[in-house]
C-alpha cells in the first residue's frame, strides 16, 4: 500500500464515525440539502487538507464540528442579507419518508430553530442533535464550558417559548398560588 492510499485509508477511518452526524449538524445549519451537502463537501475538503497537521486524533470529531462551524459562517451568513426564503425552498427540505404531520413538526422546528441566534442555534444543535459534549462544544466555539451551558439553557427556553410548548420543569411558585 502506498503513502496515498494510507493516508486515504486513515482519513476515512477518522471520518466514517462522525460523516453522517455532520451531515445532519450541515443540514440543520443550512436548511437546504444542496447547501448543506456543498458545506459538508467543502468541510471534506478542508478535514482532507489539514489531515497531516491534526495532531491528537482523537478530537478529529470537534474539529470537523468546528471547521463546518466556521465554513459556514464563512460561506452562508453573508447569504441572509441577498434573499428570503420562499415557499419553493422550503419545500425542498421536505422529505417523503416521513408522515404529513411529523413533516409538519419538523417544519415547525426549523422554523423556530431559526429565529434563533446563529451562535445559540449551532450550540443546541452541537449538544441536542450531534450529540457532542460541553467541553466539545467550548473547543469549537471557544469561551467558558458556563458560557455554554447557559446558551445552551437559553436556547432551550427560547425554542420552547417559540414552540408554544410548556417548560419541561414547572416554574417556581409562591406558597399559595395555584
Amino acid at each position: 500500500m502506498n503513502d496515498l492510499q494510507q493516508r486515504q485509508q486513515e482519513f476515512m477511518e477518522l471520518l466514517r464515525p462522525v460523516q453522517r452526524k455532520l451531515e445532519q449538524f450541515c443540514l440543520n445549519m443550512t436548511r437546504d440539502r444542496d447547501e448543506a451537502r456543498d458545506l459538508l463537501q467543502d468541510t471534506i475538503v478542508i478535514l482532507w487538507q489539514h489531515l497531516d497537521t491534526i495532531r491528537d486524533r482523537s478530537a478529529f470529531r470537534s474539529y470537523a464540528y468546528t471547521v463546518a462551524a466556521n465554513t459556514f459562517k464563512r460561506k452562508f451568513t453573508r447569504s441572509k442579507f441577498f434573499g428570503i426564503l420562499t415557499e419553493e425552498h422550503h419545500e425542498s427540505i421536505a422529505s417523503t419518508d416521513h408522515s404529513p404531520e411529523q413533516l409538519t413538526d419538523h417544519a415547525l422546528l426549523r422554523d423556530a430553530l431559526h429565529t434563533l441566534s446563529v451562535r445559540s442555534r449551532e450550540t443546541l444543535i452541537l449538544f441536542e442533535i450531534a450529540d457532542l459534549s460541553i467541553s466539545e462544544i467550548q473547543k469549537i466555539q471557544g469561551g467558558t464550558a458556563s458560557a455554554i451551558k447557559v446558551r445552551l439553557m437559553r436556547a432551550r427556553r427560547l425554542l420552547q417559548q417559540r414552540l408554544g410548548a410548556s417548560p419541561l420543569l414547572p416554574e417556581h411558585q409562591p406558597v399559595g398560588a395555584e
